[in-house]
Parts: structure tokens; sequence; C-alpha cells
């Protein structure tokens, strides 16, 4: 292809593209797939399911533009092959929480013995380990199935079969596309995922060992700055002198500061680089439930104030309950968690200050695990969970949540909350 023939192609994109979204409002309940192909003659296309042709108004769209067609023969729609794709990363996403979901403990930790219920210990039948070998799912509109990724080299004790890590990549492609089988209802592919893990995005909101993420943040030290999550101060030990990691995409975040202060329940960890490859640390907190929505995440736009908290509707996310919101009932909350005191620098235990907020709503929800997680409205960052009421029912509405202001977050780690995304590349 020369030079002059790549310019005119890209200069026929808009106008294509403008087709076959014309096609596609038209055939909206047959359409399977759209694209364009570039390899060969130029042309843009939409597929649709069944053999009949397609409409008088759809082919005469088509017919005005001779680098535009119609095929047909698809068998899944693409509203089918996308209920499929998330109704099975719903069921990943349910397999990888049971393999790790615990109790609550003082203000949200898992993993601790509970008196209560345990909850929705239960996964959605996915052989453990699966989740852990899949890299990405995506449609695939020319092939009109799920393309499901994977990376044999990820796997541990695969139910049954044990450990398929050794296995090539045409032999793990076989066995997890059996195991697959049953779970979703659509033409599937198994594509190759390796090298997509080792790079690894880190956002508010997510799973972290025992807990949930709250915002990425940078925190200065002398010569630089170090980036990594903040969380609940509670999670691990409650002294100053505590330094467990966390782990987060497979990814050991190593403790730098923080632990349950008189004005803030809050720590930092740090986002190490990695051996190869990149981190792409995102200025971005989940606000939606991934197993339901193709864009789940919100930019943070800002912080703020306490003050400008109270009467404020205002919703937060949790590893285990997802989202869920309510209303700001009051901005000079005090701890008082038997058990569990606020400390100061030398660990000394100390009265928990009046600056925590507390929120309720007949549809709020907070239970263990969510502990650390983002509170928000819109893309503003409200503060970081500390605890919730009756904290071993996962499914209730109505409760109490209480979280830790994020300025004084900021304050008491001495970092701020990033708005703007940052690479750490491999040295």
């Amino acid at each position: 292809m020369t030079q002059t023939e790549a310019h005119s192609r890209l200069m026929q994109i808009d106008a294509i593209q403008e087709t076959l979204a014309t096609i596609r409002s038209i055939e909206t309940m047959r359409t399977a797939g759209w694209g364009i192909d570039h390899r060969g003659s130029f042309v843009g296309w939409v597929l649709l399911t069944g053999d009949e042709p397609a409409s008088a108004e759809a082919a005469a769209a088509a017919d005005a533009h001779n680098d535009v067609e119609i095929r047909t023969g698809a068998q899944h729609s693409y509203t089918e092959l996308q209920a499929a794709q998330r109704n099975l990363a719903a069921q990943l996403f349910a397999a990888q929480s049971a393999a790790g979901i615990g109790a609550l403990g003082n203000t949200g930790e898992e993993g601790q013995a509970a008196p209560g219920p345990p909850g929705d210990l239960e996964g959605a039948g996915i052989a453990a380990g699966v989740t852990e070998v899949v890299t990405f799912l995506e449609t695939d509109m020319a092939g009109n199935a799920v393309r499901v990724g994977i990376d044999p080299s990820l796997a541990p004790e695969i139910g049954p079969l044990g450990s398929v890590s050794e296995l090539s990549f045409e032999q793990g492609a076989v066995v997890i596309a059996e195991m697959l089988q049953s779970h979703i209802e659509v033409a599937f592919t198994i594509a190759d995922g390796r090298g997509i893990a080792p790079a690894a995005n880190f956002q508010g909101g997510e799973a972290i060992t025992g807990y949930t993420s709250g915002f990425t943040a940078r925190k200065s030290r002398p010569g630089g700055s170090d980036y990594g999550i903040i969380t609940a101060g509670h999670c691990g030990g409650d002294l100053p002198t505590d330094t467990a990691a966390v782990t987060m995409n497979g990814v050991s975040l190593p403790f730098a500061y923080g632990w349950l202060s008189p004005t803030a329940d809050a720590q930092f960890h740090r986002i190490p680089a990695p051996d190869s490859g990149s981190h792409y640390i995102l200025d971005d907190f989940l606000c939606r439930d991934p197993a339901s929505y193709p864009t789940p995440s919100c930019d943070v736009t800002g912080t703020e104030q306490r003050a400008e908290m109270q009467g404020d509707y205002v919703c937060h996310t949790g590893k285990k309950t997802k989202t869920s919101c309510g209303e700001v009932i009051s901005i000079d909350h005090q701890l008082d968690w038997s058990g569990r005191p606020c400390r100061d620098v030398n660990g000394v235990d100390t009265p928990c200050e009046h600056v925590f907020v507390r929120v309720h709503g007949q549809r709020l929800k907070g239970c263990g695990g969510d502990s650390g997680g983002p509170f928000y409205r819109g893309g503003k960052a409200y503060g970081i969970t500390a605890g919730a009421t009756n904290r071993y029912d996962c499914t209730s509405g109505n409760k109490w949540v209480t979280f830790s202001a994020i300025k004084e977050v900021e304050a008491f780690l001495r970092a701020q909350v990033l708005t703007e995304p940052v690479t750490l590349s491999a040295p």
C-alpha cells in the first residue's frame, strides 16, 4: 500500500463509521457486529443475525457507499454476546471473591473469626484457580463470539486437575475451554493472554488483601515521591510499628505509613516499579459494579472539605457489597471502638477526635472487606470507609457507615490523592 492510498483510507474512515452507525440503528435487533477491513479490500461492514437479507432501508444506506457492505449469517446478536460476556465476568468475579472471603473484624477486616453468619461464601461454580488464568474478556465481532484471553503460566491448582502452569498455551487453552463450556451460553474462543498480567492497573475501590483500596495517591519522601494506594489504617496491625504488606492485582505493596490515628483511620502502601513492563497507577476508582457496567470506573476530579459534606448524598464502593449510597448524617462523629483504640505517633492509646463522618441510607450497605474503600460523589473524593453497623451482614441495607474524611486522611498520611494517572516502568 502506498502512502497516498493509506492517507486516502484514513480520510474515509469518519464517513464509513457514520454509515455503519446508521445501519446499526436501523437493524438494532439483528446487529451482531461491525468493523472495517483494512487488509485486502478496504470496506466497512455490519454483520446481522440470520440469513434473511437486510431491510430495504438498511440496504439503501449501504448501497449509497461503495465502501460499506452488509453481511448476514451470524448466530448471536451483539446484545447477546455482551450479556454473555458480562455474565461470565460476574461468575469469574464471584469465584475470585469466594476464594478470599472471610469475616469482618472490628471495623471491616476480613479473615477473622466471626460470631455472625458467614455471608455469601458460595462462588458461581467455576473451578478455583480459573479466574487467575483468565487475563481478559472481549467481544470478537468478526468471529461472532466472546474471546477469552488466558495465561496458563498464572495457573495455581485448578479444581481436580492440579496445576496447568507447565502446560503449553495450546494445551492450557483446551483445558480452560472445557472448564468454561458450561458457564457461557454463546460461542467463545480462547486467545493468547500471555504477557498482560505483569503490567497491572491500580485504582481505588479494588480488592486488596482482606480489604478494599481507597484512592491512589502520591507521598513525598526525601529526593522524590512514592506512588501507591490508601486504605483503612486498621487493616493489619493496630500499631504505628505495623509493617504488613498487602497484595493487589498479584503485586505485593509494601507498607509505608499509617494506622488508626485520632484523626484518620488510614495507611499508605507503596506500589513498586515492576521488574519488566509497566504499572499504570490510575486516577480512577470503581464507582459501578464491573460485572454490570462496561465502564465501571470514575475519574477523581478533586477532594471535598469535611465542612462541605453535611447533608450531602454520597456513595461508597466495597469489595463485598459493591456500590451503595446514603446521606451524610454527621461530620463530627467520634469513634469509640472497644479494644481498638486510636493511637498517637508513639503508639500510645489516645481518644479518637470528632472528625469522622457518618452516613445512613435505606439502601446503604457495608460489611467485611469493605474497609478502606472509597467514599465519593461524582468524581470528587470524600473519604475512605472505616466501619459499619452489623458488619457481618453483607446483603441488607439500612446501614450506618463511618468514613475518614479525605482531607484528614491526606494530612495524616502527608499524601495527596491523584487526579492524573502515573506510569511506573521497569528500571
